[in-house]
């Protein structure tokens, strides 16, 4: 018989997973491909891969999609135009938009909530 007296051990139990990790972490490479431009394409197909799976994250994923492929069509052509000097303007436009939408849809995976629309010319996921 046990002794009454003796405490119970604690179990640990994890918390539950969280079903926008996928998306969390494809932001995160996304924001490190500003100081390691190459790293994009890892999380571009990383999201590709991630895509289909969870109704939850589909809408952060495709938003990330088509945040890389609208943002390299901007991006080419603000290489392409610096010669003429618009293509910096053009440029920091570019910066200024993959950062807001990189931080608005940041903000709302970790809400664990979904991307319903987006405001400001394409730019602040809400």
């Amino acid at each position: 018989m046990s002794d009454p007296n003796t405490p119970h051990p604690q179990t640990y139990t994890p918390p539950p997973p969280n079903p926008y990790q996928p998306a969390i972490i494809t932001y995160a490479v996304f924001a490190a491909s500003f100081l390691v431009a190459p790293i994009a394409i890892g999380a571009l197909i990383y999201a590709y891969v991630e895509r289909g799976k969870s109704a939850e994250i589909d809408s952060h994923l495709t938003f990330l999609i088509r945040t890389f492929w609208i943002g390299l069509g901007i991006m080419a052509l603000g290489v392409l135009t610096t010669w003429l000097l618009i293509g910096f303007v053009i440029l920091l436009g570019w910066f200024v938009w993959v950062a807001v939408r990189m931080i608005t849809g940041f903000q709302l995976a970790l809400a664990r909530q979904p991307i319903r629309g987006i405001e400001l010319m394409g730019m602040k996921a809400v």
